[in-house]
């Protein structure tokens, strides 16, 4: 029989580092399986300024030294795709795109969230050819190029800081009256756009996306008017929110109309043994710190659920 797990994390952000890191301090064994980058969301963040004990780290930083941190407790990391998920029964298996199976008394999702696409004709097509999703990824392709960011969010404030210093022409579109966000980046955002001179659109939506084999051009509608406007464009990141990454599991595990798992305080769901922390859970606030208190909560979970087993 393969061996049985008392832990298997699935997703390597924040939450699932943490989980690890007090499981293994727990005694227990622990597998983490992670079908990306290790950091998920917060390891495209170029600067993190809000998660106590550092002024100022890259999310990148901060997901390494968790991952050493676990690493040293003897976390033992499967870097491959969950696509089936057997976690009805007493031991959980789960099956991987490498052809392996996870056996585990418990299971904590982590999968956090993906970049919610716009939805337009061609924006697929031109994923790579203009149109990215990560500012921290992709910026650099887009050195003194015209560039255009759609979002409404902290993530949009974030990326203009970022891409102000690197392309040429950013302009900044808003589909509300305002930005919603922590004051500082609001203030910062502010800051860029009166320096660097931004275009700023709000109640406006990006309606359609021209291209000439790449990204050409950009057609925004303001909601108000509803005229349009076409502007040149080399990049257009999306900042347009995030949904939960629970394709594989929404039909077994409780969730939100948004697809959001719900769990109480416990980071319980409706399935025994089976957990969630970080961004994939319902929840007002998403932030690395409230990932990270999610991850010890369904870790000392989960070691309960296991001791009362036995």
């Amino acid at each position: 029989m393969d061996k049985l797990y008392d832990v298997a994390i699935v997703g390597g952000g924040p939450a699932g580092l943490t989980t690890a890191i007090y499981a293994l301090r727990s005694g227990l064994s622990v597998i983490l399986i992670e079908k990306g980058m290790i950091g998920g969301q917060s390891s495209l963040t170029y600067e993190v300024k809000n998660y106590p004990g550092f002024v100022n780290i890259s999310g990148m930083d901060l997901a390494m030294t968790m991952l050493k941190q676990a690493q040293l407790l003897g976390l033992i990391t499967e870097f491959a795709e969950v696509t089936e998920f057997d976690i009805l029964r007493d031991v959980k298996v789960l099956k991987l795109n490498n052809g392996k199976s996870i056996n585990a008394k418990t299971c904590v999702l982590c999968m956090g969230a993906k970049a919610r696409p716009l939805g337009l004709p061609n924006e697929k097509k031109l994923i790579g050819s203009g149109v990215a999703y990560c500012a921290v990824c992709d910026g650099a392709f887009f050195k003194d190029k015209k560039v255009v960011i759609f979002g409404s969010g902290e993530s949009c404030l974030e990326d203009a800081v970022y891409l102000s210093g690197i392309t040429k022409d950013l302009t900044i579109v808003n589909k509300r009256d305002a930005f919603k966000g922590q004051n500082v980046l609001i203030e910062n955002f502010n800051k860029i756009v009166k320096e660097n001179n931004l275009k700023v659109y709000y109640n406006t939506v990006i309606t359609e996306l021209k291209e000439d084999g790449k990204l050409s051009k950009i057609v925004l509608k303001d909601l108000k008017t509803n005229k349009e406007l076409e502007i040149d464009a080399d990049g257009l990141f999306v900042a347009n929110g995030h949904i939960p990454d629970t394709d594989y599991v929404k039909n077994m595990v409780n969730c939100t109309p948004n697809g959001y798992i719900i769990a109480d305080e416990d980071m319980k769901t409706n399935i025994e043994g089976v957990f969630v922390a970080g961004d994939i859970r319902n929840k007002k606030l998403r932030q690395i710190l409230l990932a990270c208190a999610d991850g010890a909560i369904a870790a000392n979970s989960a070691l309960e659920y296991i001791t009362n087993k036995k």
